[in-house]
């Protein structure tokens, strides 16, 4: 059998595998829809959804290729909180706080400055999360529980490896300070550092998978397990593999229930601003990557409404730039406004960080093509690129355990001859 990475990628809405060759071949991939389970009126992850599922998808990707390494990827503001080996609760960051645990959270928080981190709503600040588990598990966290960040979880469930990472520590967490590259008075002061596994970097293999799991799956027992990293992140990291992008500023676009604009390498914006949801990520070096973000994805499905699955269509791109009451047209005249609002929203936030150079547009909108060109329209200063195979968060996974690996090339993005700016 040909040698393989699998790359599971744990996203808020559906969790995928996909198999590669060692020279970057997609073999195979699947995926599953996450369930919302509630235990004790809070909106958790869906922890032993996800691994059932995981179990039979490795067995099954274990049928087709001998499985070397496992890479894992996840989102951002969430950990699983474990007593031994057991799982304990591991919050949704949608479920509401509530008001009088958000207030004292409030006043514990390192200022903005320190942390580049905007206090978001819910459990978006993973600290948080890690502040109302305190009230709701006193006797376990912080004394004796431990936190495993959502990709360092899944690196613990296999391989019995507890860490963490910067990427996802990093982002909007409360937990970290980028610019010296530590943990936060916060996450110091209430113990939560201690607890939350070793710094290990992203691209380390921690270990070979578990026994138990290599006898359920029919991996190989020396199948190594990898750090893994925060899903934008590895996008981030996959663009750093691409030529046509050069090695000066450039910006990716990560497109998904998320729309996270990350831009690196050049001089960033004159400030932060909270109120417009701009942050400081963390790449795979510890380096702070200034970023903007919005719920593309989300906000997508809703404004198409009964429409979602329509196409875009470029033909009707300058008719649908001037529609005034365009939530009622007609599905794919529709989808291409709606294509054309993502555009512009995407616009402001690259404006936010101050995107210099090549832009890329990896993710679910990728394919998208009015989506491409209506941004390649907006910035007309900056080469738009988009990735061939829409997946730059597998890809940057990928990279990790195969640093020289060669990435497809780009598809360079026109703009579109009209469009109403």
């Amino acid at each position: 059998m040909q040698q393989a990475i699998a790359i599971i990628d744990l996203g808020k809405t559906r969790g995928k595998l996909s198999l590669w060759t060692l020279d970057g071949g997609l073999i195979h991939q699947t995926d599953r829809v996450n369930d919302r389970p509630v235990v004790g009126d809070v909106a958790q992850l869906d922890v032993a959804g996800i691994s059932a599922w995981l179990t039979a998808a490795l067995a099954d990707a274990a049928r087709r290729a001998d499985i070397v390494a496992i890479v894992p990827v996840g989102h951002g503001a969430a950990a699983v909180l474990t007593d031994g080996e057991a799982v304990v609760a591991a919050l949704d960051y949608e479920a509401a706080i509530p008001a009088e645990v958000a207030s004292a959270y409030d006043a514990e928080r390192d200022p903005f400055e320190a942390t580049l981190s905007p206090r978001l709503e819910g459990g978006l600040n993973l600290g948080a999360q890690l502040f109302r588990l305190e009230r709701l598990y006193p006797d376990l966290w912080p004394k004796r529980g431990e936190a495993l960040l959502w990709p360092q979880y899944w690196v613990f469930a296999l391989s019995g490896v507890r860490a963490s990472e910067v990427t996802s520590l990093g982002c909007h967490s409360d937990l970290w300070r980028p610019l010296e590259r530590r943990f936060s008075d916060l996450a110091e002061r209430r113990g939560w550092a201690g607890r939350l596994g070793p710094i290990r970097g992203a691209g380390e293999a921690l270990g070979p998978v578990r026994p138990s799991i290599a006898a359920a799956t029919g991996l190989t027992p020396g199948c190594l397990v990898y750090c893994g990293l925060h899903d934008s992140n590895a996008a981030l990291h996959a663009a750093r593999g691409c030529v046509e992008l050069g090695p000066g500023a450039f910006s990716v676009v990560s497109t998904g229930t998320w729309f996270v604009c990350l831009s690196t390498g050049g001089a960033g914006p004159e400030r932060y601003d909270p109120a417009e949801d701009m942050l400081a990520n963390v790449d795979v070096a510890g380096r702070p990557t200034p970023t903007a973000r919005f719920m593309g994805g989300r906000d997508y499905e809703a404004w198409m409404g009964e429409a979602l699955g329509a196409k875009s269509d470029m033909a009707l791109i300058g008719e649908a730039a001037a529609l005034a009451d365009w939530r009622t047209a007609a599905g794919p005249l529709r989808a291409t406004r709606a294509a054309v609002e993502l555009a512009r929203r995407t616009d402001r936030a690259l404006k936010l960080v101050a995107a210099e150079g090549p832009i890329l547009i990896e993710g679910r909108f990728a394919g998208d093509e009015v989506f491409g060109a209506s941004l390649a329209t907006l910035r007309p200063a900056q080469a738009v690129w988009r990735s061939s195979l829409g997946d730059g968060v597998a890809l940057g996974a990928l990279r990790l355990a195969l640093p020289d690996l060669r990435l497809p090339p780009l598809t360079p993005v026109a703009p579109a001859s009209v469009l109403a700016v």
